[in-house]
């Protein structure tokens, strides 16, 4: 069960990465990657969370079918900050246990934070000061996206009947 949560989630989340538009650098690409990381973080927990959101982005920025390998300069930052991103909302996801759906939600803020920053700081060793573009557009993007996810959470939950997955 593991093996298979491991592999579906990654999948999932490189997947959604995939559906992406390209942005003039430092920028990257805008995705829906962030999405599926939120919910497959929030659902599996912290490990499996941090290994779907590290290495699911990272394929992605090694390769991806619209444009090769453009973005691989991303890809050991993107196993890094996204790999903790996975496991800080994992392990954040039920800071609040009598109000589960504001942990998550305070879970998925911290996290996108963490995120932004550390890519902003990658960027700006790499682009200089035009990195201060990553924070013009990065909070914003990720005010949609935990938008987004808070229903579809929701939704996927209603319709597999589960809180949380619990692998053994």
């Amino acid at each position: 069960m593991l093996i298979s949560s491991l592999g579906i989630s990654t999948a999932l989340v490189y997947a959604a990465t995939c559906i992406s538009i390209p942005m003039p650098k430092p920028l990257g690409v805008w995705h829906i990657g962030d999405v599926a990381s939120f919910i497959v973080a929030i659902l599996y927990g912290p490990f499996i969370g941090a290994f779907a959101c590290g290495v699911g982005p990272m394929f992605f920025d090694v390769w991806n079918p619209l444009w090769g390998s453009s973005f691989i300069i991303w890809a050991p930052a993107t196993l890094i900050i996204r790999g903790f991103m996975g496991f800080l909302i994992g392990k954040t996801r039920k800071i609040i246990p009598s109000k589960p759906r504001l942990s998550e939600i305070i879970a998925m803020v911290i996290a996108a934070i963490q995120k932004n920053i550390c890519y902003f700081l990658y960027d700006y060793f790499l682009f200089g000061p035009v990195a201060y573009l990553d924070l013009v557009t990065f909070f914003p993007l990720s005010a949609i996206d935990i938008i987004i996810t808070i229903p579809l959470l929701s939704s996927i939950r209603k319709l597999l009947k589960i809180e949380y997955y619990v692998v053994s």
